[in-house]
């Protein structure tokens, strides 16, 4: 009999594990509002020799509910620009949908695919380029919401 009870334990254990109304899976809360901060891009120089530090500090966007972005003040380095946006718990996909998108241009766009943190207030983002085909190494924002 004791047997029998000391195979049955573990099952009773892992039934009573999986019907725990306690959950430790944390929802992902979505990044929306309105927020602003410092943009930042480490480029090559002129002729490979070396890299430049681009800031920019008054850098605003607003992410909506319905999934939508707008970058609200262009600075020196960012151009404005609107579009959709889609997430899960480590990436954050721009898709620009302004007519300055399809340009090449000077100035960045917040568009293409980044790593992120969001703990409801602070807000980064992150993209490297690994592939050594731009002369952009590091695009990077630090964001709060305002």
């Amino acid at each position: 009999m004791k047997r029998n009870l000391f195979y049955l334990l573990p099952l009773l254990l892992t039934l009573g594990v999986a019907c725990s109304p306690k959950s430790d899976v944390t929802p992902i809360p979505q990044p929306q509002g309105n927020f602003k901060g410092v943009f930042a891009a480490v480029v090559k120089k002129t002729g490979n020799a070396g890299y430049d530090t681009i800031r920019d500090t008054n850098f605003r966007v607003a992410l909506t509910a319905s999934s939508r972005f707008v970058v609200q003040a262009e600075t020196p380095h960012h151009v404005a620009s609107f579009g959709a946006f889609a997430y899960n718990g480590i990436y954050i996909q721009f898709a620009d949908s302004s007519t300055l998108a399809s340009g090449n241009g000077a100035k960045f766009h917040l568009k293409g695919v980044y790593q992120y943190g969001y703990d409801g207030n602070n807000f980064q983002l992150l993209r490297r380029n690994d592939t050594g085909t731009s002369d952009t190494i590091a695009v990077q924002y630090a964001l709060k919401k305002y």
